[in-house]
This record gives C-alpha cells, sequence and structure tokens, in this order.
C-alpha cells in the first residue's frame, strides 16, 4: 500500500511545524488536480496558496524551500528515487518545482478530489 503525502513527509524528517508543510501539502494537492499548473508555478501555485494561508507568495515560495531543504537532509534522495523509480535525485537536489510535480504525481491518486481549502481545516496539519 502506497503511503500517504503526511508519512512521506514525515519519513524525511518534515513535520507539521513547518510553516511550509501546509504550504507544500496545498502545492502538491492543486499540483495534482491539474499538472499544467506547475507550468506557472508562481501564479497558478504559489499565488493560489498564500491566498489559502494568508500568507504572502515570496514567503510560500520559501517556505516550500525550506521543506525541500530538509527532506533532502534527512535522506529524501532516496525517497525521490522510490517515488520516480530513477536513482537521478542521488546526485542532485530537485527544484521546489520538481519537488511538487513528483509528490502530485505520486499521490495524485489521493489528491485529486480534495478541496485545498479543507487542508486548512485539518487538524493533523
Amino acid at each position: 500500500m502506497k503511503q500517504t503525502i503526511h508519512s512521506a513527509l514525515q519519513s524525511v524528517g518534515v513535520f507539521c511545524h513547518y510553516c511550509g508543510y501546509r504550504h507544500f501539502v496545498l502545492a502538491v494537492t492543486l499540483a495534482s488536480q491539474n499538472p499544467h499548473r506547475l507550468q506557472n508555478i508562481c501564479k497558478e501555485i504559489y499565488v493560489p496558496v498564500a491566498e489559502l494561508c494568508h500568507a504572502e507568495v515570496a514567503n510560500v515560495e520559501k517556505n516550500i524551500r525550506t521543506i525541500r531543504d530538509v527532506m533532502m537532509r534527512n535522506g529524501g534522495d532516496a525517497l525521490l528515487a522510490e517515488m520516480t523509480n530513477s536513482p537521478f535525485w542521488n546526485n542532485k537536489a530537485p527544484s521546489p518545482k520538481e519537488v511538487i510535480g513528483i509528490f502530485a504525481e505520486y499521490f495524485a491518486d489521493e489528491l485529486k478530489k480534495v478541496n485545498p481549502a479543507s487542508i486548512l481545516e485539518q487538524s493533523e496539519i
């Protein structure tokens, strides 16, 4: 059985106390619902996440980079290799856009029907 997005993040040391945790989950949710949003990530992902979280767009982008950095420091390369079936991530840190895209594709079935606003209401996030 495939792990959930939350268990995947926790397995690489990313927990809900990070400001970017909620931002990342929302970004992945939006990207899984429409992968074409990744082509214009600032306008179609960062801006809606900022609006939902009452944050500045620059802070959303910075916080998602922090999530990526924490993930990569704690074995995220192995997780990404597992998710993509490719060892490519062992030598290269992905961009935030790439991480969001990988998670969106991997967890698409779990997230396609999720209302992004409902993520903000969940007590576990």
